[in-house]
């Protein structure tokens, strides 16, 4: 299905895809139409509960991924790395263009707005801990769990999340496994 397309490294977007895209409701970030209600239900199912949730980035053009890449390139020249060396630095934090799930429009960044910065620190928020709890029964998965750098070629982001549809959400969850490994196993 269209939701369980893989997108890292090693499989780059297809440049000609489209994806149909809505604004988040009270927002400006955006998120592929035929998921956004899940987010907006699993938002509003946090709130419910008295949590802050914010959404700080979701759909994201090639040149703001590539902005974004390029700032991160820039800070491990600065720290006195090669250019080769800050290229392979930079693609642990920042996807490099093409290969980032927000453009496909499957994947938001969402952090506690008590706590907004994106860091490992995340996971010891409200808004964290619910959604490691929660996050599946909506069709949600962390992507970058802790410990998967090897597999996902992307250091443990305990913000980001990825629509992948309840019935894979909850068999990844209860598996414990990244997409990966979920893929690698679902195509067997």
């Amino acid at each position: 299905p269209w939701y369980l397309t893989l997108v890292n490294f090693e499989t780059p977007i297809d440049p000609e895809l489209e994806v149909p895209l809505s604004t988040l409701e009270g927002s400006t970030q955006r998120f592929d139409s035929r998921a956004i209600s899940a987010l907006e239900d699993m938002l509003a199912a946090m709130e419910a509960e008295g949590l802050s949730p914010a959404v700080c980035s979701g759909y994201r053009t090639r040149e703001t991924q590539e902005t974004l890449y390029a700032r991160q390139v820039d800070f491990w020249l600065g720290m006195g790395y090669s250019q080769a060396d800050a290229e392979a630095e930079a693609c642990l934090m920042v996807a490099r263009p093409d290969t980032s799930e927000h453009q496909l429009g499957l994947a938001v960044d969402i952090v506690d707005v008590n706590y907004q910065l994106l860091d490992t620190n995340q996971e010891n928020t409200a808004v964290q801990k619910w959604l490691l709890e929660n996050s599946w029964r909506y069709g949600f998965i962390l992507r970058y769990p802790t410990d998967q750098t090897d597999v996902t070629g992307i250091v443990y982001e305990p913000w980001h999340y990825r629509y992948v549809g309840k019935e894979y959400a909850q068999d990844i969850h209860e598996k414990g496994l990244c997409l990966e490994q979920y893929l690698e196993q679902w195509v067997k």
